[in-house]
This record gives C-alpha cells, structure tokens and sequence, in this order.
C-alpha cells in the first residue's frame, strides 16, 4: 500500500510534445549514444585488449559483462532514487561529464586490474545516463508518443553501439587500442555542458495528467508497488531474457567474425556496425512506433510486438552463427562473408523490443517512481544480459574449445541466443494484465 499524500490536482494532458521536448530528446539521444558507445567499445577491442594483458575468454568475458554490470546494477537504483526526488537534467550532465573522463583514462590502463577498475568507474557514472533520462522523456512525452521517444533513444544507443565498432576498430588499427578510449572520451566532457545548459526539468506527470505529488514515496512502499505488479516482474523479466540474448551474442560477434570468418579488425569493426548495431537501431524505432500506433487501440501491443519480433529474430541469429566460413560475396575490392547479410533480419528484429518495453514500464509506475523503476528494469537486463551473457557465451567457448577448436564460440553463441524465445513467453504473459496495471498508475499517488 503506497501512503496518501497531499498532491495538486492534475492537469488535463498535451495532445503531443512541445518543441523543446523534441530539442531534448536529440540532446539525451546524442548522450544516450556516447554512454553506450563508451560502454561497448571495449567489444570490439576485445581480441587486442586481451591479447596485451594475456587474458582468457572468461576474464574478457567478466570485464565486459559480469563485473561493469553488478557495478552499473548497484549504482542505478541509487541515482534512479536520486532523479525521483531531485534535478534529473543535472544528474546526467554530471554523470555524462564522468564517465566520458574515465572513458578517456582507461587508456592509460597498465594491467588488466588498472582496466577494470577503470572500466567500474565508467560502469557506476553511465547509471546517470538511463534512469533518469527515461523518467524525464515520461515527463515531456505524453503516453501515445513515449514509445516512440523511447525507441528513438534506442536509436541513440544503437548509433553508439555502431560508432564504439567502427570508430573504435579504425581507429585502434591506425593508432592502437588505447587511442581508441581517449577519441570516445573526450566529446561528452563538452556535451555535459549542453546537457546542463539547454535541457529543461519538466514537471511530473503533467504528460499523462497525474498529479505527481510533492515527494516520492518511501523506497520500501516503491519497490513493494512495483514487485507487487505481476505485470511489471513480467515486463522485467522479459526484458532480461531478451537482453541476455541479444547483448550476451553480439558483444562476441566481431571476435566471431575474425575467428570464424578471417575478418580484419577495422573491417569487422565497419562492416558489423551496418548490419548489426544500425539496422537494430531502425528496428527500435519501428518498434516503438508500431507499439504507439498498436497501442492506441489495444495497449497489449505493447508486449506483443517484443514478442513476435524476438521469436521472429531467432532463425536469423542461428542461420548466422551457422553459416560456414569460406562463402562470401564482393563489394567493391573486399570479400566479405554472407553471413553478415544472413545476420540483418536477426538485428532489425532484435532491436524491437526496448521501446515498447521502457514505455510499458515507465506507464506501470506512477510519476515520482519512474526513474527508480526504470533503473530497476535496466539494472535487470544489465544484469542479465550484459553481466550473465557475455560470461556465459565466454566461458562456454573455453569449455569447448579442446574439443572443439575454433567452433566453440559458434556453439556458445547458439546456446544464448534461444533465450530470446523465454523473454517472448514473459512478454506474452504480462500482455494478459498491461491494461490493468496501467489503469492502476493512472489512479494517482494517493491510490492504494
């Protein structure tokens, strides 16, 4: 039972965004893609990072899986509790400003203890960067046009998945693997001041015409609404099987491509951004704006379009993982594998789910307990995906490989990536009751 307390009376919605609410979500997507390009870019320099420090599969696996997301796990509900009571516009920029100067010195990083600890800096600061964005954007965006917001701030990450690759693979083959971190690092320093400078603090739940409150409620009462939601530990859990799948798989796929297929560093940082990282990106999009669509006429839709695109994904991630080395196609003066081109489908559909689902989340809760419940769900799949999948996938192909050599990390990579067909089953089951748990949040802080 959430306490009554004293509120102003709600105020009817906006029929759409204002304009500066579209001028601050292309300033948070610009953060949002330097915060996961900062935290992906070791994938693509796993294999040298690896091989400079004599490191296993398993260790590389737990630097960039296990460790930065238990750490990035712990810091998001604090500062998710921090942007429900406080200046969310503030919290990123300082956030942002941080882990774009840890970014930079994980360069200098002499062992890998230096890097890992460097690495759980950038891990603890990057919280900043989603909380409190998404429970920003649920407070400048009304409800049918969150999704899309949301799923063009996937884009925002999907983009700096793609630059982390491609960026980062040319650059660290021209100048090495530590010249890498500082061109990453340095942007955000000078972005921070634009977050600062230029983002507005909306009022809460003025977007859906809740009166917010003047306070947030008790962290206990907060998660005991939260968990008390069939519905919210459904959309939680599907979104951890999903992230597991997808991040587990695909922060292995360029040393993949160079093991399996012969690929070149800088080539498979360019050529993987295209079609992995890009075309998720447009798939977020899609998705979110098919959900927002959908979802005016029936809110399931918001489970149902990550479900079907998750379990459409999967013959796409199999029929890649399993194509054979030696088949490729030309383009221009490069052989390139057509497995790439089997990959496509897997990452259009693969990245459908995150908008809808950051939107069911954020309607789930009420106003002054959005950033602590999107921590919480991007603390899960954090968690699961990011510090269970590469681990997993990493340490499986260590198991393997007397046995197997090379082929390993194919049948480690199979393996993860049927989880997505598990988060679908959640999705399916929290599509059952999303209409009730919305009609809940809508009731007002004071409702029980």
């Amino acid at each position: 039972m959430l306490p009554r307390v004293s509120a102003p009376a709600p105020v009817p919605p906006p029929a759409n965004a204002s304009r500066h609410a579209w001028l601050t979500l292309g300033i948070l997507m610009a953060t949002t893609a330097l915060n996961v390009a900062d935290r992906n870019l070791l994938n693509i320099l796993l294999q040298p990072v690896k091989e400079a420090f004599d490191a296993t599969d398993t260790q590389m696996g737990l630097l960039v899986g296990t460790w930065f997301a238990v750490v990035h796990n712990v810091a998001v509900l604090f500062v998710g509790r921090l942007a429900d009571r406080g200046d969310r516009r503030s919290l990123v920029a300082a956030g942002l400003f941080l882990w774009s100067g840890l970014t930079a010195l994980s360069g200098a990083a002499q062992s890998y203890a230096q890097l890992l600890v460097a690495r759980m800096g950038v891990s603890a600061t990057e919280s900043a960067g989603s909380a409190p964005v998404h429970s920003l954007l649920a407070d400048a965006f009304p409800p049918h046009q969150r999704a899309t917001a949301l799923g063009l701030i996937s884009i925002g990450g999907i983009v700096g998945i793609a630059l982390g690759m491609a960026v980062g693979g040319v650059v660290a083959a021209a100048w090495g693997w530590r010249a890498a971190f500082l061109v990453f690092g340095a942007p955000g320093l000078a972005l921070a001041l634009v977050v600062r400078a230029v983002v507005r603090e909306p009022a809460r739940g003025a977007a859906d015409g809740i009166a917010a409150g003047a306070s947030a409620p008790p962290l206990r009462a907060t998660a005991a609404y939260l968990f008390g939601s069939r519905t919210y530990v459904h959309v939680v859990l599907s979104a951890g099987f999903h992230a597991f799948a997808s991040i587990g798989t695909a922060s292995w796929y360029p040393a993949y491509l160079g093991r399996v297929h012969g690929l070149d560093l800088a080539t498979t940082g360019v050529a993987y951004a295209v079609v992995g990282p890009l075309l998720s990106g447009i798939g977020a999009f899609v998705g979110g704006r098919l959900a927002d669509r959908a979802g005016a006429r029936d809110v399931r839709a918001y489970m149902r379009i990550p479900a079907w695109s998750a379990v459409l994904s999967v013959p796409s991630t199999l029929a890649f993982v399993l194509w054979p080395a030696g088949s490729t196609f030309a383009l221009g003066d490069r052989e390139l594998p057509v497995a790439l081109l089997v990959l496509m489908p897997a990452s259009f559909l693969g990245g459908m789910w995150n908008g809808p689902t950051l939107a069911a989340v954020l309607g789930i809760a009420r106003p002054r307990m959005r950033a602590l419940a999107s921590g919480l769900t991007t603390g899960t799949y954090n968690l699961v995906g990011l510090g269970l999948g590469p681990l997993l996938v990493g340490a499986l192909s260590d198991a393997l490989a007397p046995t197997h050599g090379v082929a390993s990390l194919r049948i480690a990579l199979l393996v993860v990536a049927l989880a997505h067909l598990w988060g679908s089953l959640h999705n399916a089951l929290a599509a059952r009751t999303l209409a009730r748990a919305l009609a809940d949040a809508r009731a007002g802080p004071g409702a029980a």
